[in-house]
């Protein structure tokens, strides 16, 4: 199938956000909106959200994917972060894309922490989507950032947390790691697929797990890898990952 790629910006609370969207030959009915991990981008690591998004399209499916406030090409420096922008943009993202195009059915994909934003989006706009693919997700920020700051890979220097090439604001990292969407499992009515590595050395595939045990849902999957780490990195993980995605939307799109 022909598809249609095109970069362009949308408004989230006063600025413009860097986005891109994948357009198949049969239009917008069907989409994807994908959403980034922390110090991540609409790109993703080793190209995997491009992968995905390419795949969905030639299979019917648009797919609009976009950067949040302080990352890849969208306004603010890194350091100015905050969860709830991330949070905000992909609710604004969200309601953009419904209200321009109007989608019949309307899917989320979230990498990591995009994965914990995904399950907040579905607990609060659940009846506007008709499912959530949940890739490594961080359901509890606070576990993930507490092993974080063990592994010794940030430090502490006056009010902002170090770690790799990137500071942050100590009170707004420690704020993130007050969130939990474990707790949100119960409130989730829409199909849910989970994949997670087995080997993830950022986020223990155990908080997949919890959460899966902890749906309500009949319409639930859970995919473990035996190899991956935290964003799929290899080979036949990512191949994995991509034909899981394609097939399982294809399946709701059958029912």
């Amino acid at each position: 199938m022909l598809c249609f790629e095109k970069p362009f910006t949308f408004p989230s609370a006063g600025y413009e956000l860097s986005a891109y969207i994948h357009i198949p030959s049969t239009g917008y009915s069907l989409m994807v909106l994908m959403l980034h991990g922390f110090t991540g981008n609409k790109i993703e690591a080793s190209r995997l959200f491009v992968d995905i998004a390419r795949a969905l399209c030639r299979a019917g499916v648009a797919v609009f994917r976009f950067d949040y406030r302080c990352h890849g090409d969208s306004p603010l420096d890194f350091e100015e972060f905050r969860f709830e922008y991330a949070l905000e943009d992909s609710e604004n993202a969200l309601k953009y894309i419904l209200n321009n195009f109007n989608p019949r059915k309307m899917f989320l994909v979230g990498l990591s922490m995009g994965g914990h934003i995904a399950v907040r989006l579905a607990a609060t706009h659940g009846e506007k989507l008709s499912g959530i693919i949940l890739l490594a997700p961080a359901m509890k920020l606070g576990e993930v950032l507490r092993d974080f700051e063990k592994a010794t890979m940030l430090q502490r220097v006056d009010n902002y947390v170090v770690f790799w090439p990137l500071r942050m604001k100590l009170e707004a990292f420690e704020n993130m790691g007050k969130y939990n969407a474990i707790e949100l499992a119960e409130k989730i009515k829409i199909p849910v697929l989970i994949i997670h590595a087995k080997d993830d050395p950022l986020v223990p595939y155990t908080q997949s797990t919890e959460f899966f045990e902890k749906l309500r849902i009949q319409d639930k999957k859970l995919l473990l890898l035996d190899e991956g780490g935290h964003v799929f990195s290899t080979y036949t993980s990512k191949t994995k990952v991509v034909s899981e995605i394609v097939s399982w939307i294809k399946e709701k799109l059958q029912q």
